[in-house]
């Protein structure tokens, strides 16, 4: 057998190294922590960003509706059309007062009443 004396552990290095351990992992926990609240503002600021090119696309496409509704608006004039009836050849006359209808009710009453006649409906047929 072996001469050497065995050494009695101490419980204080042991002690030590957990201290030192539970430091470590606390410093991981705390750094995940500030990593995810960073990654959390960095997706936040993507949102933002593209939140910000879909706003301005709709706003984009509102002007172009707009233009467009101001092209219509100046090209359905009277005198617009009649110039045009006349440079295509279409023969195209003005209603006469006899072809224009007046409706003096309400037209969405009117719609209504003729949705819901039975004898216009499919479920009659």
């Amino acid at each position: 057998m072996s001469t050497r004396k065995t050494q009695k552990t101490s419980r204080r290095p042991s002690i030590l190294n957990r201290v030192i351990w539970l430091t470590f992992a606390l410093f991981l926990f705390v750094g995940m922590f500030g990593l995810s609240t960073v990654y959390l503002r960095h997706e936040a600021a993507v949102l933002a960003n593209q939140n910000k090119a879909l706003y301005t696309g709709i706003s984009e496409q509102k002007r172009h509706i707009a233009e467009l509704g101001a092209v219509i608006a100046r090209e359905t004039t009277r005198d617009r059309l009649k110039s045009l009836n006349h440079a295509y050849s279409l023969g195209l006359h003005l209603p006469r007062e006899r072809q224009i209808v007046h409706v003096t009710e309400d037209p969405m009453k009117r719609l209504y009443d003729k949705q819901s006649d039975p004898m216009l409906t499919v479920s009659s047929f």
